[in-house]
């Protein structure tokens, strides 16, 4: 059975959820130690709105946090994207 935990990296914008992009879990790729490596932004109001959301196996939303724009974008940029 393959796993399919995945990270989704998000903007939220007047209420609407724009996804930029997302990390699925592949082979031996360990998707929490990925989660867990990427800092929180303390203060809130200065992430921007920007999200990482992290995903179980069944599709559940299990964890959130608020990141700067500046760690949405490193991320997306260090992943392999999907969107």
């Amino acid at each position: 059975m393959s796993q399919h935990s995945r990270i989704v990296v998000w903007y939220q914008v007047a209420g609407q959820k724009v996804v930029l992009g997302e990390s699925l879990s592949e082979g031996g790729q360990d998707v929490i130690s990925i989660w867990l490596s990427v800092p929180e932004e303390e203060n809130q109001g200065n992430s921007l709105g920007y999200r990482l959301s992290l995903f179980d196996d069944g599709g559940r939303e299990i964890a959130s946090k608020s990141v700067s724009m500046l760690t949405a974008d490193e991320f997306l940029a260090r992943i392999k994207i999907r969107v």
